[in-house]
């Protein structure tokens, strides 16, 4: 493991605040789990093994969504929820946004 839960909390709670804005609570977040080696199913990796964080999040309607963060390098790779699956970006400022599919 190269981030700490702590770390990563820290970064999941900075993605959240960007990609939902004002539908953002941190109370939100039930839980941060090391993942191992998980199978993306997103991104330039897909299908390939990668050491991941996964951020359990609360979402409407009694259902939970995934965030997906790299333990290599830190970065959110997608965001998973009950209907659609979006990777997630960051701009030139530094600000995670959904890549549009």
């Amino acid at each position: 493991m190269k981030h700490t839960e702590k770390q990563i909390l820290e970064i999941t709670k900075k993605t959240l605040k960007e990609i939902f804005k004002d539908l953002y609570k941190e109370s939100d977040i039930e839980q941060v789990v090391y993942n191992g080696n998980k199978e993306l199913i997103r991104g330039e990796n897909t299908g390939k093994n990668h050491p991941c964080w996964v951020a359990i999040i609360k979402s409407l309607f009694d259902s939970v969504d995934f965030l997906v963060i790299s333990d290599e390098t830190g970065e959110p790779l997608y965001i998973q929820g009950k209907y659609t699956t979006s990777e997630i970006e960051k701009d030139q400022e530094g600000n995670y946004y959904r890549k549009e599919n």
